[in-house]
């Protein structure tokens, strides 16, 4: 089920998707094969960026990991929906702020309303000793494009 803006708000179980269940949904996908799974995203990023493309879109990431000579299994696990997508890119630019010149992140009243602390949720549900280079992917997107 979709609201008015197109985002969806169930689960398959039918459990409302939240803001913060959202994040736990992609904090879940990161957890599940930390840290090889996340460094390969943040990898795939990073590459693509250096290569010159000039926007990285949920669509790109499997595109990018066969282009990267990742084997298919690795790749598929780059095909995500946008729920996930939105939070990932996030954490992307948090973690790496130079990402900011081909992630751009829809702004989401839901997701940006500074009632959710993503690095507190990373630091409990992923990995205590992560360093993020921003405290949140506004403050990484204007840090990176003034890099």
């Amino acid at each position: 089920m979709r609201n008015a803006d197109g985002i969806e708000t169930a689960l398959y179980d039918g459990v409302p998707m939240t803001p913060e269940r959202r994040v736990e949904h992609a904090l879940a996908w990161i957890a599940g094969d930390y840290p090889r799974k996340w460094l390969r995203l943040v990898n795939l990023c990073e590459e693509a960026a250096w290569s010159g493309w000039p926007r990285i879109r949920r669509g790109d990431l499997y595109v990018l990991a066969s282009q990267q000579g990742l084997d298919i299994t690795l790749c598929r696990e780059f095909r995500m929906d946008n729920n996930l997508w939105s939070v990932l890119s996030r954490y992307l630019l948090m973690f790496r702020p130079s990402l900011a010149a081909v992630i751009f992140p829809k702004t989401t009243k839901a997701l940006d309303d500074g009632s959710i602390d993503f690095e507190a949720l990373w630091h409990d549900q992923v990995a205590r000793n992560t360093f993020f280079r921003a405290p949140t992917w506004e403050a990484a997107a204007k840090r990176g494009r003034s890099a």
